[in-house]
């Protein structure tokens, strides 16, 4: 990604940038546990970047990117169905086959269920819900390949899209059958951060570029969910050696153009992970609809190479 370098921020986007760091809202370095805090993605009005989040709007404005809003917008006026009288009651197991199958069968890519955690809820939050499904939507490789370009982006924004979708029809089905059941999806998950809801559902292991690396997607896909009361088995952590390979592999790093990934995992509320430098990464972001360099060089993503890695780390282990 030579031709991204070096990269220099538009003078316009900067002079919006806040006096506050997203590194310091995320919590990096900070040595102690706290609930996570909205950085980006919510509302413009009231967030502290809210005026470089109307920049990114305002700035991409690729016909592809448009109609995939405008989509995304009616999907998010389609309201959900009621609760039914009627309940349908199963085993814990039954419904864990039932759900993941339907989840499937509605366009997820792959499913986990995890137990509800509290730390995973934002400040000032609360998710009175006992268990979470947890929904991969995958991308188009080769249309990913053209990242940061604004064909990249409007795919992103078709699958998140695809993603709300998926959730809502998954959680009107539960409803239909008499338990509450909320969807959440990407970027805008309100309460809560889906990403450690992902890894505890045994979608993956968190990669040197800050996103889920999946044994069979790689990194190119999305996250959805659905929030729940009823009994289910939860999956347990997936890791198959990509923490390790992280450590080693510079592919993600060295075609990072603003330089935003580290090198080493950072302290973050008090666990040790790795992290991208949101504040060298979102200028670059939002000047290009969205970027997704890192997790479509990681080799991993690409097909057929994500199998093989995996297996090759199985023998390795």
């Amino acid at each position: 990604m030579k031709k991204y370098r070096p990269f220099t921020p538009d003078p316009a986007q900067m002079a919006l940038w806040p006096d506050a760091s997203g590194n310091d809202i995320n919590g990096l370095d900070e040595p102690g546990f706290r609930r996570p805090r909205h950085v980006y993605w919510g509302d413009p009005e009231t967030s502290t970047f809210g005026a470089v989040q109307k920049w990114f709007y305002a700035h991409n404005t690729d016909p592809a990117l448009e109609v995939g809003r405008i989509e995304r917008k009616a999907e998010e006026q389609i309201p959900l169905p009621p609760v039914a009288a009627q309940i349908v009651n199963q085993s814990a197991e039954d419904w864990t086959l039932a759900i993941k199958a339907r989840a499937l069968g509605l366009g997820a890519n792959d499913v986990g269920i995890a137990e509800m955690n509290p730390d995973w809820v934002y400040e000032g939050w609360n998710e009175p819900f006992s268990h979470i499904i947890v929904m991969a939507i995958a991308m188009d490789y080769d249309t990913m390949t053209q990242a940061p370009e604004p064909p990249a982006g409007a795919e992103v924004v078709r699958q998140y899209t695809r993603g709300m979708k998926t959730s809502k029809a998954l959680a009107g089905w539960l409803r239909h059958q008499g338990h509450d059941a909320q969807p959440e999806h990407g970027p805008f998950a309100e309460g809560m951060t889906l990403v450690p809801a992902a890894l505890a559902a045994g979608l993956g292991e968190l990669g040197k570029h800050g996103s889920i690396i999946n044994r069979k997607l790689g990194s190119c896909f999305r996250l959805a969910a659905v929030l729940c009361n009823l009994p289910l088995i939860p999956d347990v952590p997936d890791t198959f050696g990509a923490d390790d390979f992280c450590a080693k592999c510079q592919v993600c790093s060295n075609n990072c153009p603003p330089d935003a990934i580290f090198a080493d995992k950072q302290t973050v509320r008090g666990v040790r992970k790795w992290y991208v430098n949101f504040d060298k990464c979102l200028p670059f972001f939002n000047q290009t609809a969205g970027c997704a360099i890192c997790i479509t060089v990681c080799p991993f993503s690409r097909p057929g190479v994500g199998d093989n890695l995996v297996a090759k780390l199985a023998r390795r282990a």
